[in-house]
């Protein structure tokens, strides 16, 4: 029979799966401390190694190191992948394309009738436009939601490297940073797909994960 397989939390990230010896041997090197927190398939939550039956071996059990901060949480949850996020990207999309499309023909038309002329109004429509999009990222994924509509339909959400909700400026951040990940030629887009903790480049930049809710 084959070995169960686990996953173990470090600095904040997840790592495994490794097999049940492979891990006692962590724990036996001291490598691993018995709060460490584990997680098996067939376990509902995650739970210090210590709290395991059998998980330990002998002489692991060692005092807790003092209390530092370790966050977790979106190691936990897991780094949402390259497909998930480009399906709320494109449902993002939609949602922007109608509400600019709302928006954009009640301005055209008290434009119209304030001016008597539409010269100017593409350009202001497309600044408008920016705002929208900058407005709708930021508000919603500073918001206690952590996600966009997109985000939200998906079961996803955006937080820090330490797992917790990012502020508003952290969020603008990310936003804009995407205009350089359009500029690599889409490169730090995909990098959402290679690197070890899906992040694209505007993700590194603003310091954030997208992790499932």
């Amino acid at each position: 029979m084959s070995e169960r397989l686990w996953y173990y939390a470090v600095d904040g990230r997840q790592e495994g799966p490794v097999p049940e010896s492979a891990l006692q041997q962590l724990f036996q090197s001291q490598r691993l401390r018995p709060e460490t927190l584990v997680w098996a398939e067939t376990m509902k939550d995650w739970m210090c190694a210590s709290s395991v039956e059998g998980l330990l071996p002998p002489g692991s059990h060692l005092p807790p190191a003092p209390p530092i901060a370790m966050p977790v949480a979106a190691a936990f949850a897991g780094y949402a992948g390259f497909w998930k996020r480009f399906a709320a990207c494109l449902i993002d999309g939609f949602v922007l394309m109608v509400a600019g499309f709302v928006v954009g023909f009640i301005f055209g038309m008290v434009y119209g009738a304030a001016t008597g002329s539409v010269e100017g109004a593409e350009a202001i429509g497309n600044l408008i436009g920016v705002v929208m999009g900058w407005l709708y990222s930021a508000l919603l994924e500073s918001s206690p939601r952590q996600a966009t509509l997109g985000k939200m339909a998906l079961g996803i959400k955006v937080t820090d490297v330490d797992g917790n909700p990012i502020s508003f400026a952290k969020a603008t951040g990310r936003h804009f940073g995407k205009i350089l990940s359009v500029l690599t030629l889409f490169v730090g887009f995909i990098m959402v797909g290679i690197t070890e903790r899906k992040q694209g480049l505007h993700d590194m930049m603003a310091g954030c994960l997208v992790v499932n809710a």
